[in-house]
């Protein structure tokens, strides 16, 4: 017995230091970064010309006296209180170091302000975890300066959930010197189901090979990105002790390989990606493309296109959302015959696009094609969900990724369809909805009665606005678009000058607070009525007009009738010039502005 209580008493010791010691582990890490100026390229077959030109001043690299460095990271305190914790703030110099010791692997947040009128360059790292962090400010001419890992990042919190993405990107017979960096982006849903961004990266490619290690606790898609010296992306699928390898496809450069052997990537990306089928389409496109630029450069015409290619560019690119509705082919409402009459058909396109995108689409349709058929026949629903996320299907085409999620969500774990699948079908939902009412609100039918509040707070209905006028343009903005913001001048200078015939506009706001909408409204200086629903994309008004972009305007009639959809001051204005004739306040016409949307994501 008391060989036995001295056994026990000597185990407790035992184990009560190694717990000691184990609380008391102290983790060294070293940080470092360098400045890299890049020099200036040089001409080295000047022309006449050149000669005669006086010396250009040669490029000062940044001034980096003001600068501002700061290393942190976030912790919980013992109040639970979320805190930040400098490990460094102050100059930086070209050749930095910072060293220490943590108690466990941590994340790190470098930050640096070159000076007091810019935005601070940020980055995240690992510190713990047994390898340095060295990080670059690159000086680059006629670029933005950039604050980039240097040849490798160990972004690794937890060992067991590790993944690798590593490559020699030599067969790319580039210049990689200080210019390429490659970075790992995925999206993931945080606990209230919105998507966030996860990033591993970017780092500099040094000696023309790099590594980016971190850790994800379940199978994720996501893109891998080399900037710089060669631009491309790529999807792969990251997942617990996996290794990704980054080479070469076939004999071209444009696209990379990533190959694993083992694992989801192995069955979503290397089952068409190291196809032969795939391979001999991508280096048809590339050399077709290739060939294309070259005959540009040249100034020399384009080979004739086949009809049956001519018809498969036209069929795979079109994004337009009304070609279908010419003239004579739509049923008008009831005292809407007018509209119709007056909505113009739309010519045929006389061009043709060049050979490389048909071949560009057939490499697309037959990734897309593999991937379909997994979605649909794949007996593993973790497989199947990797495939719907990597986007097989068509942009405009809702219907087969919600029914393919909501196939998915029966059988994967409760929990995981909450946070993950859930909020995605919800979203794919709202957006078929939004969509299908604005496949149906088209010149020659009547847009929906609404009633919201005006800026002074008092009810509108739509549709006693327009008995009072003769035209209206329904205007679906938001304070923090920009197209939107972009639209208003000429907006304004049609609305003073055609006020008199009875032209309005109700402006109708998607923001989501009654601030930001009557903050914009102000700014502005907006004339006309304004209304705001304040519910975002989800709203009511917003979904019933199926707004799925903005801006977005409806010129209607007295009695609700569409004239024209998505219209935009351009248009509007030679709508108005042609009904009611040129008013003298009117300049002549300015340039159109950017007709790229605003959309959801």
């Amino acid at each position: 017995m008391k060989n036995f209580i001295s056994y026990i008493s000597v185990f407790c010791t035992l184990t009560l230091l190694t717990i000691s010691i184990q609380a008391d582990t102290i983790l060294p890490y070293k940080i470092t970064g360098e400045f890299v100026f890049i020099e200036p390229a040089v001409d080295e077959d000047p022309t006449d010309a050149d000669a005669d030109a006086p010396d250009a001043s040669p490029r000062e690299p940044v001034d980096l006296s003001d600068a501002v460095l700061t290393i942190s990271y976030e912790t919980t305190n013992e109040e639970g209180e979320a805190e930040t914790v400098t490990l460094y703030e102050g100059p930086y110099e070209e050749d930095f170091e910072k060293v220490g010791e943590i108690a466990e692997p941590t994340e790190i947040n470098i930050s640096l302000q070159v000076s007091e009128d810019s935005y601070p360059m940020t980055l995240n790292s690992v510190i713990g975890t047994g390898s340095d962090v060295h990080f670059a400010f690159i000086d680059r001419e006629g670029s933005y300066d950039v604050l980039w890992l240097v040849g490798a990042t160990d972004q690794v919190m937890d060992q067991e959930n590790k993944f690798s993405v590593s490559g020699d990107l030599s067969f790319l017979d580039i210049d990689l010197t200080n210019t390429t960096s490659v970075e790992v982006y995925a999206r993931v849903l945080d606990d209230e189901g919105k998507l966030q961004a996860k990033q591993w990266g970017p780092v500099l490619v040094r000696d023309k090979t790099f590594l980016i290690e971190g850790d994800v606790d379940r199978p994720l898609t996501a893109q891998l990105f080399i900037h710089g010296g060669h631009n491309t992306y790529t999807t792969i699928v990251l997942e617990p002790e996996s290794e990704l390898v980054v080479g070469k496809l076939g004999d071209q450069t444009q696209e990379v390989s990533v190959t694993s052997g083992s694992g989801y990537h192995a069955a979503l990306v290397e089952s068409w990606q190291q196809s032969e089928e795939y391979i001999e389409l991508t280096e048809a496109y590339v050399n077709e493309y290739d060939a294309y630029r070259k005959r540009r450069e040249a100034g020399e015409p384009e080979p004739e296109v086949s009809d049956d290619e001519g018809a498969e560019v036209a069929e795979n690119d079109s994004d337009s959302e009304d070609t279908e509705n010419v003239a004579g082919a739509v049923v008008p409402a009831e005292g809407c015959e007018d509209a119709v009459a007056q909505e113009s058909e739309i010519a045929d396109s006389t061009y043709t696009p060049p050979r490389y995108v048909s071949l560009r689409n057939k490499t697309r349709d037959f990734r897309n094609g593999m991937l379909q058929e997994i979605v649909e026949g794949d007996g593993d629903p973790w497989t199947r969900y990797l495939a719907v996320e990597m986007h097989p299907y068509p942009v405009r085409d809702y219907a087969s990724p919600l029914a393919a999620y909501r196939s998915i969500a029966e059988v994967l774990d409760e929990d995981f369809v909450a946070a993950n699948l859930n909020p995605t079908i919800e979203l794919l939902q709202n957006i078929l909805v939004t969509s299908e009412n604005d496949a149906k609100l088209i010149p020659g039918q009547k847009v929906p009665e609404f009633t919201l509040a005006n800026y002074d707070g008092d009810d509108r209905s739509l549709y006693t606005l327009l008995a009072d006028n003769d035209m209206v343009l329904i205007d679906f903005w938001a304070s923090w678009c920009g197209p939107c913001i972009a639209d208003f001048p000429e907006l304004k200078k049609l609305h003073a000058a055609y006020t008199d015939e009875d032209f309005e506009i109700v402006g109708v706001s998607i923001d989501d607070t009654k601030e930001k909408w009557k903050g914009g409204v102000d700014d502005h200086e907006l004339p006309w009525i304004n209304l705001g629903e304040l519910k975002g994309w989800e709203g009511p008004v917003a979904t019933i007009y199926g707004v799925n972009g903005i801006p977005k305007g409806f010129l209607v009639d007295s009695q609700g009738c569409i004239y024209k959809k998505n219209i935009r001051p351009a248009a509007l204005k030679e709508f108005l010039v042609d009904r009611y004739g040129m008013d003298e306040s009117l300049e002549e016409p300015e340039v159109e502005t950017d007709d790229t949307q605003e959309v959801s994501s």
